[in-house]
């Protein structure tokens, strides 16, 4: 133990070294003396038992880090060679201009270059993730984004997206925007995880505009910054926004093998033509020396449309700016011909004269894609429509119609659905262009039917569902069906008779998202709002995704009525789940008030003050948003941690709210809020659950905990408790360690605070539809939350009606939780059992062990203590 200290200040010393050398080093053999070294001292800490000293074991896990850094870096430097020298395999055989989304519902305008070898994403709004699947694509085929502008629209989803990916994935590069990479690196900690870590699996480089192109074996990126002059400012965009234009040209097409080629120059059958295969030149038997190219067809373009132009123009000053480009100038002249510009500006610049001549320079062949926000409003996402759809017939006063209202049909990736304005055609999302053709993928469909027209039959829901569903159905006995049908009708009737007898419709709470950590199919990250008035309304928690949420379920009128009542936020802590929708509220909010013409009031952000450290990294880095809120720092020190004392400062455990509100933007009548108190309650440092009183109504949002004491006397006897439920039942360890509830823990907190109504919700992503519905549920009235729920004020106690209905409509997903469950409980028995096994046969051996040492012969010496012993008593 004595050497331990000069251990780790030789550790100290070869952490330096390595880190250096790690800088520099380019060559095989550095990279081996560097992993000779590693291993050298990590064996000398063990050796010398240095690792009971916390700093050792601090080197120790930052020895590991660097060598999985050295593997990663001589990873990408293999793979900066294979592109340099690429494989014939590695040129993409198709490729396709995709829409992931047009921006007419909840994703903002998102395109991806689809080959058959990898992906690209231009700009990766909110959601990003969440509607991959839609696309067929998963996060692991994105290696590269390219950001026309460093605004949130633009970047909002790439931190999601990154969290998708697996460890094995290569490094994800993205391209144009400065400051991404830091952005992404200063929100990291406030990530959140039911399960495993929130890091980023994969590593992320900066491919910054002076780098001046990207290129690859299928395709060339070309950047075209667009500066404007320094007096003029794009509103709240700080100095270094630069927009970025994309120039995509293809390589040639991947050459095939001619047969006739190899018999004429008499190859033999066997490795050889391989090695040719594999673009490796190969000595016959003969002496001679033949070429990769010697054996395969003639180089041809075909069919490609083999060029493509991605411009956002801001304003006056990026269009001409990008139209000047030294770039652009052969295809405005007509020496080339541009297959395809896809434009991402706004009407204010796509209408003017000037935009509309230069783009007439380019010529009859060039096809104009409008892709901004302003094309046909369709649905993107048909699971989630159908879903609603479903749950809408069993429950219309709760599960209201999402936009695009009434649509019904079919959308697919041809063009029957886009509209266009003389040369420009205004795409739908999933439409799809061809810029080499080929593959032979199955079509993508989106199927939205039309509401039932018969919802009076046994089973309502009959005429929705698919054909494989019908044949399900139809194993159901007649009294299930029969019972499911009275059910139906009683919730419809109990809502009607409230509807026409004594209706009360605040305060309404409408369910944003009720998925923990990550979104899935059918359900978003955390965020509530509660409607106080027609004309006042605040938000619990804004997660990745909520403003995409209040637009499918208010419209784009009704969105931009509602966020002009919207007065504050309340939010509970700062994992991304729960804040990472803040920015773009902000953002669409100042847009509404400027495009209803009202003067703008600042949003009031109620939070501990970790939750603005993201907002003014980003206001700092790409556009100042502080200037839209005023924050409300909960992060309060309590009176008895004086300045000097030797304790630890704590926060207080409950503060009311109200007496901080800023009184020029908050009014108790107008807001409808007479008491707000933050809770402190179990989860991360700083976490608040939140007991508002509106009107005569008391409703409690626990936040993210695990059962708390002290938030179930603040909230005794409350109108509505939304709780909490991460977990199952069985999974109590989980809940603990990452401080959450369990379901049996949140009903017990809402028995002892004697709600008279609750509903569960933040569930975990892997009940992707429906979390399990315990008999319990039923006996103690608590309801279920579903996304795109609104509940109102008269309709809180229907809520739990809806669970034995659920558990009709869900019983095939139900039935494979009941037996994940068995068979997690059957791993358990024989796990305890072995352990069991092993405690009794280590008993065992050591009872044997003692017996054979007591009837061991005693030793000379201790005979004579013995009869010493004897001999004095």
């Amino acid at each position: 133990m004595r050497r331990g200290p000069s251990v780790l200040l030789q550790l100290k010393a070869i952490r330096f070294s390595v880190a250096k050398r790690l800088a520099s080093s380019k060559k095989e053999n550095e990279f081996e003396d560097l992993q000779d070294r590693i291993q050298q001292y990590s064996k000398k800490l063990y050796r010398n038992n240095a690792l009971a000293s916390f700093r050792a074991r601090e080197l120790s896990s930052s020895i590991d880090n660097l060598a999985r850094s050295i593997a990663s870096v001589r990873a990408k430097q293999e793979s900066t060679r294979d592109l340099m020298n690429p494989d014939i395999n590695d040129v993409p055989s198709y490729i396709f201009i995709d829409i992931l989304s047009n921006g007419t519902a909840q994703l903002a305008p998102a395109i991806s270059l689809r080959t058959n070898l990898r992906s690209y994403l231009f700009n990766c709004p909110e959601g990003t993730s969440r509607f991959l699947p839609v696309h067929r694509l998963r996060e692991n085929i994105i290696n590269d984004i390219f950001v026309t502008r460093g605004t949130w629209d633009n970047i909002g989803g790439i931190s999601g997206l990154l969290l998708g990916k697996d460890a094995s994935a290569p490094a994800t590069r993205i391209h144009g925007a400065l400051n991404i990479k830091h952005f992404l690196e200063c929100i990291r900690p406030f990530q959140d995880a039911d399960f495993g870590s929130a890091k980023y699996p994969t590593q992320v480089d900066e491919c910054p505009y002076t780098n001046g192109s990207y290129e690859d074996p299928g395709i060339r990126v070309d950047y075209i910054p667009m500066s404007r002059p320094l007096h003029a400012s794009l509103g709240n965009m700080k100095g270094n926004g630069l927009d970025i234009a994309y120039l995509i040209t293809l390589k040639g097409r991947p050459r095939k093998v001619d047969v006739k080629k190899l018999i004429e120059l008499k190859i033999p059958k066997g490795p050889l033509i391989g090695k040719l295969k594999s673009g490796i030149a190969v000595t016959l038997p003969d002496g001679r020396t033949i070429q990769p190219g010697d054996i395969l067809h003639e180089e041809t373009s075909g069919d490609d449309r083999e060029s493509l132009l991605v411009a956002d123009c801001a304003d006056v000053y990026c269009r001409d700016a990008l139209f000047s480009n030294t770039l652009l100038q052969p295809y405005l002249t007509g020496s080339k011909h541009l297959s395809y510009m896809l434009h991402l500006s706004q009407p204010d610049v796509l209408g003017t004269k000037e935009y509309g001549a230069l783009v007439a320079k380019l010529g009859p062949s060039c096809e104009h894609i409008v892709v901004n926000g302003h094309g046909p409003a369709v649905p993107h996402h048909d699971g989630i429509y159908q879903h609603q759809q479903r749950l809408r017939v069993v429950a219309p006063a709760v599960f209201p119609m999402l936009y695009p209202f009434e649509w019904s049909g079919t959308v697919t990736q041809q063009s029957t659905l886009a509209s266009r304005e003389g040369v420009f055609s205004f795409a739908t999302p999933l439409q799809r262009f061809v810029m080499r053709a080929g593959g032979t993928e199955e079509p993508i469909t989106l199927n939205l039917p039309s509401a039932p027209s018969n919802t009076e039959q046994p089973n309502p829901l009959f005429e929705l569902y698919t054909e494989e569903e019908k044949l399900a159905d139809k194993q159901n006995t007649p009294d299930e069906t029969l019972e499911f049908g009275k059910r139906v009708a009683e919730i419809k009737t109990l809502s009607n008779d409230i509807l026409s007898n004594a209706p009360r419709e605040y305060p309404a709470i409408s369910f944003l998202g009720t998925s923990s950590a990550t979104p899935c199919k059918y359900r978003n990250v955390t965020g509530y709002l509660v409607e106080t008035s027609d004309t006042a309304s605040f938000l619990v928690d804004a997660g990745e995704g909520t403003y995409g949420q209040l637009r499918v379920l208010f419209g784009d009128a009704g969105c931009k009525k509602l966020l002009t009542g919207l007065h504050s936020i309340f939010i509970t802590h700062a994992h991304q789940d729960h804040i990472g929708g803040i920015l773009a509220i902000l953002e669409k909010r100042k847009k509404a008030f400027t495009d209803l013409g009202i003067p703008y009031r600042k949003l009031i952000l109620v939070c501990n003050r970790n939750v603005v450290k993201p907002l003014r990294i980003y206001s700092a880095s790409f556009a100042d948003l502080t200037e839209l809120m005023v924050e409300v720092n909960l992060s309060v020190v309590i009176a008895n941690a004086r300045s000097g004392s030797s304790s630890p400062p704590t926060f207080a455990p409950v503060i009311d709210v109200l007496p901080l509100m800023p009184t020029d933007l908050f009014n108790v009548e107008k807001t409808g809020i007479s008491e707000a108190r933050a809770v402190q309650v179990h989860h991360t440092r700083n976490a608040n659950g939140y007991v508002f009183r509106c009107g005569d109504k008391k409703i409690v949002f626990s936040g993210d905990t695990k059962p708390c004491d002290l938030l179930v006397k603040e909230g005794q006897e409350a109108d509505l408790l939304v709780h909490e439920s991460t977990f199952e039942d069985g999974f109590e360890k989980d809940a603990e360690r990452k401080k959450h509830s369990t379901m049996g823990q949140a009903v017990d907190v809402a028995r002892r605070m004697s709600a008279a109504s609750t509903i569960l919700t933040h569930f975990s992503a892997r009940y992707s539809k429906i979390p399990p519905l315990p008999d319990y549920l039923d006996e103690h009235g608590i309801g279920i939350a579903m996304d795109n729920m609104r509940a109102r004020c008269d309709h809180w106690h229907l809520i739990p009606k809806l669970v034995p209905i659920y558990r009709h409509l869900f019983k095939q997903e139900l039935f494979e939780m009941s037996l994940r469950k068995l068979q997690r409980d059957r791993r358990e028995e024989l796990a305890a059992l072995n352990n069991a096994g092993d405690a009794s046969s280590k008993s065992a051996e050591n009872g044997a062990h003692n017996k054979r040492a007591t009837n061991k012969p005693a030793s000379p010496k201790q005979s004579s203590k013995k009869r010493k012993v004897d001999a004095q008593k």
